[in-house]
């Protein structure tokens, strides 16, 4: 995934969860196989590791780095609670 279609994703989700009136269709995380995080380069997906608690995020939402994940956007519902707490969606860079 580029930093691109993540924003188009991101912003997807967003303009859907606005239509239903329902928070669950907002994005809720961002997830990446490991082996595809270390291929990244820091400026062409730049986050921030807010703290310990909240983790490491993009434009607001929770990126969750593991070798036992897929690299997909998933919305709230999807996610279960993964990806929270949820902040909202910042703007694009």
């Amino acid at each position: 995934m580029t930093r691109d279609e993540i924003d188009d994703m991101l912003d997807a989700m967003a303009k859907e969860a606005a239509e239903k009136g329902d928070e669950a269709f907002l994005p809720g995380a961002i997830t990446f196989n490991s082996t595809t995080w270390i291929k990244t380069p820091s400026t062409g997906f730049p986050t921030t590791c807010v703290s310990v608690g909240v983790g490491i995020r993009y434009r607001g939402v929770q990126v969750l780095i593991s070798s036992a994940r897929e690299d997909k956007v998933l919305n709230r519902a999807e996610g279960g609670g993964v990806g929270a707490p949820y902040f909202d969606l910042e703007p694009r860079a």
